[in-house]
């Protein structure tokens, strides 16, 4: 278990055997996901109270980060060797298998694909993150039109 709370994992080290699962839970009012640095994969992004869970099976170190905090937010799991086969489980966790993890819907455990959009608790009034984006988005574009427009001016002044 890994819990996301004051922005920070805890624990942000875990040693585990290969078979093992992981169950990041966020503990914060703030949005979180976990991205690994390798390439390797991420959650989609989720709430207070919601849960993501990756079953390891390959041995090696995984550093990830929450792609939302950054490198303030990060921290790795370590995967040793089990001491005979690892067993396959079905309908538990998502397998971690590099390079390209497949997630499997488990009860009670939130797994979310690239193409969905985050789901808020019930009681939640606010879209802040879909909000947020569309800001930024907005001050992007007035930046590219404000610097268009300026470039323009000074080469009609050569």
């Amino acid at each position: 278990m890994v819990d996301m709370a004051n922005t920070r994992f805890l624990p942000d080290t875990l040693t585990i055997t290969a078979g093992d699962t992981v169950t990041w839970t966020n503990r914060d009012s703030a949005q979180h996901n976990v991205v690994f640095l390798t390439g390797l994969g991420q959650t989609d992004n989720f709430g207070l109270g919601q849960s993501a869970s990756l079953r390891f099976i390959a041995v090696g170190t995984y550093k990830y980060l929450c792609g939302i905090h950054g490198q303030s937010m990060s921290g790795s799991i370590t995967v040793n060797a089990a001491s005979g086969p690892v067993a396959s489980v079905v309908g538990g966790a998502p397998t971690f298998v590099p390079p390209t993890p497949t997630p499997i819907p488990s009860p009670g455990v939130v797994v979310r694909g690239a193409d969905e959009a985050p789901v808020l608790p019930a009681d939640a009034t606010s879209t802040s993150v879909d909000a947020g984006r569309a800001a930024v988005f907005a001050g992007i574009g007035a930046l590219v039109v404000y610097l268009l427009t300026r470039g323009s001016v000074l080469l009609r002044r050569r």
